[in-house]
């Protein structure tokens, strides 16, 4: 089964490419990167689903590779970077 992936967007709207989008993400508080990478795990994990059901097996897989590494190691990652900036803020960000 093939997919012209039309249902998959290139860019973001208000956005011109995926390197600005890329630059505006980078900039968020990290605490917030920390959701968004929470919100991708969930999202591909529900694709990983989605694809299994009507058969694309190893898309699916794939996903939910995917979507382990960011609920492991870029997690991981992401919570070493907000530990140490707690450590420098006046104001901690409250999760």
């Amino acid at each position: 089964m093939t997919d012209d992936c039309s249902k998959h967007p290139i860019n973001i709207r208000g956005y011109n490419s995926i390197e600005e989008l890329a630059e505006e993400i980078g900039k968020l508080n990290y605490f917030s990167n920390k959701k968004l990478y929470g919100l991708l795990e969930s999202i591909y994990k529900r694709q990983s689903g989605g694809d299994g059901t009507i058969g694309n097996k190893q898309l699916s897989s794939d996903l939910e590779e995917l979507s382990k590494a960011f609920g492991e190691s870029v997690a991981k990652a992401i919570e070493k970077v907000c530990n140490t900036c707690k450590k420098h803020l006046n104001n901690p960000y409250k999760e």
